[in-house]
């Protein structure tokens, strides 16, 4: 038998679970998401995205390695964050999917998501996505790491933020080595970004996020 369950009891679990804000968003809105891609293409009857964000560490920023080591453990403390939200929804006699932050599949030697994580956020008024391809948020900046869990419960989705950012700023686009904002907002150069992933003495090193660190907006608007 299902227990009754609303945004704010959800919300309640992801903010319990350590996130540091928590929308959602309805399935239906996602209709411009590419086949494959859509919260009902992993979840049949989902009607429900609850996106979750946590905040990772200013001091992140200062050096590549310090960063890499963050960004790696936001990575699995978001999808254990989804995994105990999923499961404290499946308690309540529904069903639910964890999106792990990391997780996803490689088309055309390019990784995606098994969802977008920041159009999902968009949706669920987490935030604005800007010329880095980043989402913004208006209290954290470009610093959130996401998750999200897929339900079939019907929750009321949040309103999509509206505000501009941007505008005639190209600070990002002119900063970024590789050119992979130069198509904006065609697309994301993900192949020319994956150039600055390197092995460092037999670790992963992430060692350009000037998208994040030139942005006017990184620690909130």
């Amino acid at each position: 038998m299902k227990k009754e369950i609303t945004s704010e009891t959800v919300k309640g679990y992801g903010l319990a679970a350590g996130a540091s804000i928590v929308g959602i968003a309805a399935s239906k809105d996602f209709g411009a998401a590419p086949d494959g891609f859509k919260p009902s293409d992993l979840l049949s009857d989902c009607l429900s995205v609850v996106v979750l964000g946590a905040l990772f560490p200013k001091e992140s920023l200062d050096n590549v390695a310090l960063y890499t080591e963050t960004r790696n453990a936001m990575l699995t403390k978001m999808t254990e964050t989804a995994k105990e939200v999923a499961k404290r929804i499946k308690s309540c006699g529904y069903s639910a999917k964890e999106i792990s932050a990391s997780g996803g599949k490689t088309i055309d030697s390019n990784h995606f998501g098994h969802i977008s994580l920041k159009h999902a956020a968009e949706l669920a008024g987490l935030g604005i996505i800007g010329r880095n391809y980043l989402l913004i948020n208006p209290s954290y900046g470009n610093l959130l790491w996401l998750s999200a869990v897929l339900t079939d419960a019907e929750l009321v989705p949040d309103q999509k933020l509206q505000y501009n950012i941007c505008e005639d700023c190209n600070i990002c686009v002119e900063s970024c080595p590789s050119g992979a904002l130069a198509d904006y907002p065609a697309k994301f150069g993900k192949k020319e970004c994956a150039k600055f992933f390197k092995i460092v003495d037999k670790k992963f090193q992430i060692q350009c996020f000037k998208c994040r660190t030139v942005c006017p907006y990184r620690f909130g608007i």
